[in-house]
């Protein structure tokens, strides 16, 4: 029996002059994530016009170890400051893998 993983992607849309600062971010945000007991995969997209635009496809065993990630002390941290740098929410869709 295959493994339903937790798969979501993930759309941030930057400010206007804040490009540079989302990317910078998200990716201080990798090494940290996939040290995270349960993260199978953190990939970050570029879009390839728009550089305020950025995708992030993340891969979780299940749900509980993604609900832990949000208590880490850098996804806090990393909230906080996608408040000042985003121009509307993120956008959060979850897939399932085709069998």
């Amino acid at each position: 029996m295959a493994v339903d993983t937790l798969v979501l992607n993930v759309r941030f849309i930057a400010k206007p002059g804040h490009e540079t600062d989302l990317r910078d971010l998200l990716q201080s945000m990798i090494e940290p994530t996939l040290a995270e007991q349960g993260c199978l995969d953190y990939q970050l997209y570029l879009h390839p016009t728009d550089p305020s635009r950025v995708m992030l496809v993340e891969e979780w065993f299940d749900a509980d170890c993604l609900a832990t990630q949000f208590q880490t002390p850098h996804f806090k941290a990393g909230a906080a400051a996608l408040e000042e740098i985003l121009v509307e929410p993120i956008q959060v869709r979850r897939l399932r893998e085709i069998e």
